[in-house]
């Protein structure tokens, strides 16, 4: 089963929320002195970013796949739809 479009926007726009939260978090991070725990929760939170983006990334492939797949289906079709006529 796929995801609906709008639940794979969703999901784009809450990775698109969070970088953006993340970049407020590092940018106030480097203005003052922090703790090692403060750095690596930073860090912890941006691989968590990056894996969330790769998963998308690879759902996103496999959307373009399929939708060229089933392109090619339709041409395959019409071709031979033609043929018999």
């Amino acid at each position: 089963m796929t995801a609906a479009p709008d639940e794979g926007f969703a999901r784009a726009e809450a990775l698109l929320l969070d970088h953006r939260r993340l970049m407020v978090q590092a940018r106030a991070l480097l203005v003052r002195p922090t703790t090692r725990a403060e750095r690596l929760a930073l860090a912890d939170d941006l691989i968590a970013l990056i894996d969330g983006l790769d998963v998308e990334k690879r759902a996103l492939g496999a959307r373009i796949h399929r939708g060229r797949v089933a392109n090619a289906a339709v041409h395959a079709y019409g071709r031979a739809m033609a043929a018999r006529r």
